[in-house]
């Protein structure tokens, strides 16, 4: 019986889907658990197609694994059953919501959403959306802050629950016993977090964080999991930091347009959500070091190593196995010292391995 964390280390967008996917698929879990909410996306690709997953935990490729969404996930009733239309309010894009549900064709034998997970109502998004502290600070917009206000206001007016849409009360579960249970029979648990720690709300970098606290135990504490369940501790890197966030300080910028180009078209560095371009920055040792200590990770997987020699250089690196030899001691010299374990040369599940 074991539990499987896979944590980003930077602000996000580190891979964590695609190796999530692979995981899910070569690993020995009988579970998929994500604590979701729509202002974090996760990429998978479908027929060769980006897809963006906004509640479901990327494991969800594999048609034999159960799907939980925890207590502390917050649901968008149009992205998750829905559908529709929305407006992306940075770029004006209209676009066509995917529910997930119908996506994946996910029954109850499949899919349950602990009872206690709240919904993000239209009410809310159009609340957030007005009100320019959250504009400018490049948030999302997706309506989760205004919900997580009207939590914490205790505003029971405002606030509701999964159980209360009456298509979403069909999945409705106790996940805490079913994940219990689970442990006691000795099956495994995959577990996808959100973010990555240089967004968390008290060790991130202020005003331009997010309002979750973000490492392996808060997470663990979300989803009502305690920790001596843990196995391994996945914390996702990749070689370069990127930010969506217009204003947000990005240690050693870069700023050729050459090398931001290649990052948009072959590394997908746009949001998943928002569809802003992100902008990059050089690899942070110290603040790799700070979440190998914090994530108490074991295990290391990196993802863009597929890149030119010319935005190798532009990042301070020669190439993949230069980036890889730094990475290696730095593990070597960090407690709890892990060791890099999965890598992937592309955006897609067939380029993840093991090392």
């Amino acid at each position: 019986m074991a539990i499987d964390v896979v944590i980003g280390a930077g602000r996000g967008d580190e891979g964590k889907g695609n190796f999530c996917s692979y995981l899910g698929l070569n690993g020995d879990y009988s579970i998929a658990l994500r604590s979701a909410s729509p202002q974090a996306g996760h990429s998978i690709y479908l027929d060769r197609k980006r897809v963006g997953l906004i509640h479901l935990p990327c494991a969800v490729i594999n048609p034999s694994l159960r799907i939980l969404l925890g207590a502390a996930s917050f649901i968008d009733s149009k992205k998750m059953f829905y559908g529709g239309f929305d407006v992306r309010p940075y770029t004006g894009e209209r676009v066509e919501i995917i529910p997930e549900i119908p996506r994946f064709k996910l029954t109850r034998e499949r899919l349950g959403i602990d009872y206690r997970a709240k919904l993000v109502t239209e009410e809310q998004v159009e609340r957030e959306r007005a009100d320019e502290r959250f504009r400018k600070r490049g948030s999302v917009l997706s309506g989760v802050n205004m919900a997580k206000m009207d939590l914490l206001c205790k505003d029971d007016e405002h606030l509701k629950f999964v159980t209360s849409d009456p298509n979403l009360k069909k999945y409705a579960i106790d996940t805490t016993k079913e994940m219990f249970a689970a442990l006691e029979n000795e099956k495994h648990i995959l577990f996808e977090t959100d973010h990555g720690m240089e967004l968390c709300q008290y060790f991130g970098v202020f005003p331009w964080n997010t309002a979750r606290t973000i490492n392996t135990s808060a997470y663990l504490g979300e989803a009502g999991l305690p920790p001596q369940w843990v196995r391994d501790v996945y914390l996702a890197i990749k070689p370069y930091n990127t930010v969506v966030a217009k204003d947000a300080p990005v240690k050693d910028e870069i700023f050729d347009k050459k090398v931001l180009e290649e990052l948009i078209r072959e590394g997908g560095e746009t949001g998943s959500v928002s569809g802003r371009p992100r902008r990059a920055g050089r690899f942070d040792a110290e603040s790799f070091k700070q979440a190998i200590a914090m994530s108490g990770a074991t295990k290391i997987a990196i993802s863009h190593l597929d890149l030119s020699k010319e935005t190798w250089r532009a990042i301070g690196f020669r190439n993949d196995s230069n980036f890889l030899d730094c990475i290696e001691d730095i593990c070597y010299q960090t407690w709890p010292y892990p060791e890099v374990s999965l890598v992937a040369y592309g955006p897609e599940t067939t380029s993840v391995r093991k090392t």
